[in-house]
């Protein structure tokens, strides 16, 4: 009979707690958190202790779900613009504070367009000419898989454009599975002694990573549009019946919305109505109907500002709180967690959840030994919603949060525009090892877990990421649970990461608000530490996506001398600070002369004349009859209107780029 210890078990959930929440953000947010190489062995070390433990194997386990991993097979693709996730609202009050901000942005006057949010997989179209050029998933945001073939067999989704159309249009959609197809299936399976899929989501998403797209075919999956890029439609409204001309459905259960008070009574309505449709639903998407006042509040670094979606209750679960710990992060923020009673929630053992900051256990008043509600925020992150008062030990005190930070003692500082809690010391061991860990993740470093971390951190003297490199076998090899082997790889593995790409760098280095996908935009605009680090705000706050936020936080790093330091520290030890473009030319655009005017979507001025002369072309200030293309972007002006009268060619961004093969 197989025995196990508590680490083993702890460690069954740990892997079991982070594969379900990276599957989630791989196939349901299309936004990986962590690479294949770093799921799979994680994936692989689960599947290796259950087997030599069966007795913890559960069926929730990531290892017993359906369609965990993508198939292999399919391409990456880079979209030609982002698709961004939603800001998530759980209630009312949610809904209003948003509606609130926006007042404050635009003004009272704002209509709303209200959708419903089906329960599927997010979908990127390319029509070119009319015709269905590509079909991907969302990916990352910016890179998704190409899965065209399997697309195409999808009946509502149009292989040829109706009516009259641009040269290129860019649909965002929901692909899913109607319930009764979804049952029709699961009977199937059935019937064939094979594993029943868990929902129709997950069902759908196994099929079209399905490399036989016969078998995709014989699903019967089915498309709603709900977005369009390049399209002529100056509202949200106008735009659904524009796809509708188009060939595309269109969810027909949506409606335009003077204010905030009709919003909540379409979302009243199908909260109940919602469950005799034949397809799942979890919430409503409400968005900003014109398209002027969602380019004037723009985009968080993860969300845009002007749409959200408004989610119906989750399962929720009462449980008792047995502790409060504190977690200090990379950033210095202190998030308070509450260690629970175990409780069974959607499927899943929770045995702790958030409690945000400081505000939120004040505003809650929660307390070890309170008996509480909790709920997975997302229908993944467990947070505590509710203390039941009436059942609270009379015991019980109100929980006192620390002055000074848990690892190193310093006065914790809290800034007047911030929720946030944090620890202002640079060199406190937690800050610094959620940095090297943080980078560790961004470049694939395998080997470099929390325990090694903490060691190099305590004995070895290890500061800052630039440290890893100066590490050697020797000094690797006396730690303890080390040997030369593991040393060994540890050091191949450091050295294969001088070599990743731009934009895992810049990822790594943990910049405030700059998360994967938004580097991968910084990192195409700015293509080297260099280039970005002397970019001006203004440059930055235009990118696409972009907003005065995002691009403080990136001069403001740069500013800081330190970082400066780590840069150079991490330039002399070899690391790769600049995007292999710089060093890539071709002779494509050669003879051909461009000009560019306007705001493009991510290319700075500077990055897109170096795309075209390292291509081959000229770039030149003004449009003649011998100027090959314009390259226009938003607010283009009278170099526009010249180049339509001498009859040049104008190409977009996403045009210039498939002219020069970039995606």
């Amino acid at each position: 009979m197989s025995t196990f210890t508590p680490e083993v078990e702890a460690r069954v959930l740990t892997l079991r707690t982070l594969l379900h929440r990276w599957g989630y953000a791989y196939y349901v947010l299309d936004d990986p958190e962590v690479s294949d190489a770093v799921y799979d062995q994680h994936y692989q070390e689960l599947k290796d202790l259950e087997a030599q433990h069966p007795e913890l194997l559960a069926p929730d386990s990531p290892t017993q779900r359906v369609g965990d991993r993508p198939a292999a097979g399919f391409v990456s693709v880079t979209h030609r613009v982002p698709l961004y996730s939603l800001e998530n609202a759980f209630g009312y009050a949610d809904l209003e504070k948003w509606g609130e901000r926006l007042v404050k942005e635009i003004g009272p006057d704002i209509e709303f367009v209200c959708e419903l949010k089906i329960d599927g997989s997010a979908t990127a179209l390319s029509y070119k000419d009319g015709a269905l050029e590509q079909g991907a998933t969302r990916g990352d945001g910016n890179v998704g898989e190409e899965i065209t073939q399997n697309l195409r067999t999808v009946r509502s989704i149009p292989l040829k454009l109706q009516s009259q159309y641009p040269v290129l249009l860019e649909v965002r959609g929901e692909t899913f599975m109607p319930k009764d197809e979804f049952l029709r299936l699961n009977h199937q399976r059935q019937a064939a002694g094979e594993k029943l899929f868990a929902n129709p989501r997950n069902a759908c998403a196994g099929t079209l990573r399905q490399l036989d797209s016969k078998m995709v075919a014989a699903r019967r999956l089915h498309f709603f549009a709900y977005a369009a890029h390049f399209a002529t439609s100056q509202t949200q409204a106008e735009l659904l019946n524009e796809l509708e001309d188009y060939g595309f459905h269109v969810n027909p259960h949506r409606q335009l919305c003077a204010d905030l008070e009709q919003v909540r009574l379409f979302c009243d309505h199908w909260e109940k109505a919602r469950h005799t449709l034949a397809y799942d639903t979890d919430g409503v998407v409400v968005k900003v109907n014109s398209f002027a006042h969602q380019r004037e509040v723009g985009f968080t670094s993860k969300f845009p500002r002007w749409a959200i979606a408004f989610k119906y209750p989750a399962e929720e679960k009462t449980t008792i709180v047995e502790a409060i710990s504190i977690q200090v992060g990379r950033t210095g923020a202190l998030t308070p967690v509450a260690e629970l009673q175990p409780v069974l929630i959607a499927g899943s053992t929770v045995s702790r959840a958030t409690l945000h900051n400081q505000d939120r256990i004040r505003d809650l008043d929660v307390r070890v030994g309170d008996s509480v509600v909790v709920r997975k925020a997302g229908e993944i992150i467990p947070e505590i919603v509710q203390v039941i008062a009436d059942l609270r030990p009379v015991q019980t005190v109100a929980y006192q949060f620390p002055e000074c930070c848990p690892e190193c003692g310093t006065a914790v500082v809290r800034l007047p525009k911030e929720a946030v809690t944090r620890c202002p010391n640079v060199q406190c061991p937690a800050l610094i090892r959620g940095r090297i860990a943080h980078w560790c993740a961004a470049l694939e470093i395998d080997g470099i877990g929390d325990k090694l971390i903490a060691q190099l951190v305590a004995t070895q003297g290890v500061k800052s990421v630039a440290d890893l490199y100066a590490l050697d076998i020797e000094q690797l090899g006396a730690l303890e649970r080390m040997g030369k082997r593991s040393a060994t790889k540890i050091v191949e593995q450091l050295e294969r990461s001088k070599t990743q790409s731009w934009s895992r760098v810049l990822y790594g280095l943990g910049i405030r608000h700059i998360g994967s996908s938004i580097s991968t935009v910084l990192a195409r605009a700015f293509p080297g530490a260099n280039l970005l680090g002397e970019a001006t705000l203004e440059k930055i706050a235009a990118l696409y996506g972009f907003g005065t936020e995002l691009a403080q936080s990136v001069v403001d790093w740069f500013a800081n001398p330190s970082n400066r330091e780590l840069l150079a520290q991490l330039e002399a030890r070899g690391v790769q600070l600049a995007g292999a473009a710089e060093a890539a030319h071709s002779d494509i655009l050669a003879g051909k002369t461009f000009v560019i005017t306007g705001t493009l979507p991510t290319l700075s001025r500077e990055a897109c004349t170096e795309l075209i002369e390292r291509n081959g072309g000229k770039v030149t200030s003004s449009v003649t009859g011998r100027t090959s293309y314009l390259v226009a972007g938003e607010k283009a002006g009278s170099k526009l209107s010249r180049a339509e009268t001498l009859k040049v060619k104008v190409l977009s961004e996403a045009q210039l780029y498939m002219l020069v093969g970039a995606r």
